[in-house]
């Protein structure tokens, strides 16, 4: 029997088999499969794909060729890539669907005017894919520049060392072909200067400019030193100074190291296309046109959108209606507000109809632009910035002092083919090619445990982690209810069945959330069948369709109780047909998790929920009363994360209210979720439900740092050596040529063997 990690990936294997659509499990192997969560379960709008495609369109006659380029959140393999592309070939006048895993990107191709691309857009998101318009900046434009210079300077690379290397075999001088080989080596290295040295040359320069010592200055400095060294030793006839193959080389060499990491950036950015609740714009019927949030003033009304938040403190100008505090306090339960009452900013609206509230204050002075903002300390100077500071200050000094001491004793050449002897060999291939490999290694180990790295300086900072710091709503424990009775739903007749699928479609209240994923493919099939029903909410108590009504036990006959044996109920006029039972129920694997992590470190808890949900969670998860803290605002918690970090904090939350908290922890990761701002500010976010990652994670850094420290006293070892070889006036070209590549695969060997062998 399948097993599965959540309803969601329950229902995209039905879907997929039912569709006849099973070779996407043969061409994925035994990969692991992303969780896609409640993803096909949520109400979607894909309005603004009519907008889009109507826009495209304007100028095309029907019938005629369209394109577009879209983003698709949830690509991860080239099992993704056929799946989608298959899906897309059903609809009517599609023509061709492009999807690029690697930059998240869709391009479509269909018919104009004969193709329906929101209904292609809704069954995508069945599978778990969610289309988005794309985003400024998701093109990836820059690694794909990258990975064209890269394999431009490769074939610079090969013909530089194909045309140098008779010389290297003892071709006579007066071959006559000498020159010509040599000219080809020339601008081979002068291509690949400019294609591929530019890009570290540019770099290096303008973090120069502004004092702050970064990697790519000493790969600058290597090879224009050796490029401007051979220019003069080939002008001048002396061989000793030509390195023209060797700058091909190590600028090939040094475009793979960034390709690498660049490469892993951009595919864990892919991955953040989500659905925004904090609106750029809000209608306004004090206007005719859109309103933006930098222009919201006291008294100005604005409408909000289901499932939007409240940009600044309003005061509700419509009928009651429920909203959810959790971005502001962690507690996800229902909160009613009545017309006329102030509704807090951050406040996400969970009706099934807008609402219209008044500002009454500025965007500039709300809560949630101090939550959406971040001020993480950007000025931390790490080891790595220490480091370079004195190596190049170390090589500097070297490469001169050799200089000054060969031109006393042997002239200008030899002084400068030691000095440019010096900055080639002494390259640091442990930080530019090595580092960038260890990151990409650990990062695609968590990657398969459902984690993503953001920020690549994350590892060192992991090592100094001594206090984990966790938000319990969402973090500790899981985002929605657990429906106790699964039973009751599977007994329901046809009919009830129906209904509860419509009463529970396209709300956002964590109850009837729950209740849809519990329907299940069935739910998804029964919505595609029934025509569309006006649903009545009740703030408060539920909703209603005919004499049918889900919500608070006691409220379809007219006597709503809170103490019953039951949360929630299904009633056809006004008798209970079902009655649902839920609790909040910790992630699998927080207790095993937490058991492991408190051994070596000390957990506590910041949460906005109330005493005793905080004081249960504690006590099931071992963690000690006085770490537990409750019924806490955004500010108080940053106020504690300042007061316990002393550079070895790591926070885990999930929403609004822990922002601030982040802007002062070491360390920060967050679960993706609905509604989340911090998937941009974090360190690292996570899928799935399980926190098994993070111990895991925590060692993988010290293994990490193992591999790394192992590669750096090679590359010390080296560095001394090959120094010692220039300054004696030992080293030519060809030593060069062949002991630098040699030493950065030795490098990625000390690396990749290290990472492999911390594997369990």
């Amino acid at each position: 029997m399948e097993k599965f990690c959540c309803r969601g990936c329950e229902f995209v294997h039905g879907m997929i088999q039912g569709e006849g659509l099973g070779h996407f499990y043969d061409i994925r192997s035994n990969s692991t499969l992303r969780p896609v969560r409640s993803v096909p379960f949520e109400a979607r709008d894909f309005g603004w794909l009519n907008e889009r495609t109507a826009t495209i369109e304007e100028k095309i006659p029907k019938g005629e060729e369209a394109e577009g380029d879209f983003s698709l959140e949830g690509l991860s393999c080239v099992g993704c890539v056929w799946l989608v592309e298959n899906v897309y070939r059903r609809h009517h006048g599609a023509l061709e669907a492009s999807a690029h895993p690697a930059t998240g990107l869709l391009r479509l191709r269909w018919l104009s005017r004969e193709t329906d691309l929101p209904a292609f857009a809704d069954e995508l998101a069945s599978f778990g894919y969610t289309l988005t318009p794309k985003k400024s900046g998701s093109s990836g434009g820059e690694m794909r520049q990258l990975g064209a210079k890269l394999g431009l300077c490769a074939a610079f690379a090969m013909n530089a060392m194909v045309f140098t290397l008779p010389r290297y075999v003892g071709m006579p001088e007066d071959f006559g072909f000498a020159g010509i080989f040599q000219l080809i080596t020339f601008l081979s290295a002068t291509l690949a200067m400019l294609v591929g040295g530019s890009h570290f040359i540019k770099r290096a320069w303008l973090s120069t400019k502004a004092g702050v010592p970064h990697i790519d200055l000493p790969i600058a400095l290597g090879v224009s030193f050796a490029f401007a060294g051979s220019l003069v030793g080939w002008a001048l006839g002396v061989e000793g100074l030509m390195y023209f193959d060797f700058v091909a080389m190590f600028i090939f060499l040094m475009l793979g190291g960034r390709y690498l990491q660049l490469a892993a950036i951009e595919k864990n950015r892919n991955r953040l296309q989500r659905r925004r609740p904090v609106p750029e714009t809000m209608a306004s019927p004090d206007r005719a046109e859109p309103v933006p949030l930098s222009e919201l003033a006291p008294g100005l009304r604005v409408e909000i959108l289901p499932g939007q938040s409240v940009p600044v403190a309003a005061t509700l100008d419509s009928e009651a209606a429920e909203f959810s505090l959790e971005w502001i306090n962690g507690e996800a339960d229902p909160h009613t507000f009545s017309a006329g009452r102030i509704v807090p900013a951050g406040a996400i609206h969970l009706g099934s109809a807008p609402v219209i509230v008044k500002a009454e204050e500025a965007w500039a002075d709300s809560l949630l632009s101090r939550l959406t903002g971040s001020d993480r300390a950007a000025a931390r100077v790490p080891a790595l910035e220490k480091l370079l500071r004195h190596y190049l200050a170390a090589i500097v000094l070297i490469g001169v002092a050799g200089f000054v001491f060969w031109l006393r004793m042997d002239g200008f050449a030899p002084a400068l083919q030691v000095m440019i002897s010096v900055f080639v060999v002494s390259c640091p291939c442990a930080l530019g090619v090595a580092l960038p490999l260890a990151d990409e290694l650990a990062g695609t180990r968590m990657e398969r445990a459902g984690v993503f790295i953001r920020e690549p300086l994350i590892w060192s900072r992991l090592r100094a982690v001594q206090k984990i710091i966790f938000d319990k709503t969402g973090t500790l424990t899981l985002e929605r209810p657990v429906l106790l009775n699964p039973e009751t739903v599977e007994k329901l007749t046809p009919e009830a069945r129906s209904v509860l699928a419509r009463l529970t479609d396209g709300s956002l209240h964590p109850v009837s959330r729950t209740l849809l994923e519990a329907l299940g493919a069935d739910g998804q099939r029964l919505l595609r069948s029934l025509p569309a029903a006006e649903i009545l909410d009740m703030p408060g108590m539920g909703r209603s369709f005919g004499n049918w009504s889900l919500g608070r036990p006691g409220w379809a006959s007219g006597a709503p109780t809170t103490d019953a044996t039951h949360d929630a109920e299904l009633c056809l006029g006004g008798k209970p047909v079902a009655r649902f039972r839920f609790e909040e129920s910790l992630r699998p694997d927080a207790i095993a998790a937490l058991s492991l992590l408190k051994k070596d470190h000390r957990l506590i808890i910041l949460s906005g929920d109330r005493t005793e949900k905080v004081a249960a969670a504690a006590a099931a998860l071992g963690i000690a009363p006085e770490d537990a803290h409750s019924a806490l605002q955004p500010g108080e918690k940053e106020a504690l994360v300042r007061q316990l970090d002393a550079h070895d904090t790591l926070y885990l939350g999930d929403g609004a209210n822990d922002s601030l908290a982040f802007n002062a922890a070491w360390v920060t990761g967050t679960p993706v979720v609905d509604r989340s701002l911090l998937e941009e500010k974090s360190d690292f976010y996570f899928l799935g439900q399980s926190l098994r990652f993070l111990p895991m994670m925590l060692a993988l850094a010290k293994h990490r740092r193992a591999a790394v420290r192992t590669a750096f006293a090679f590359a010390l070892i080296y560095n001394a050596t090959a120094i010692t070889f220039a300054l004696l006036g030992h080293m030519n070209p060809l030593v060069a040529a062949i002991i630098m590549p040699l030493s950065s695969a030795i490098s990625l060997g000390i690396v990749g063997l290290g990472l492999k062998s911390s594997r369990t």
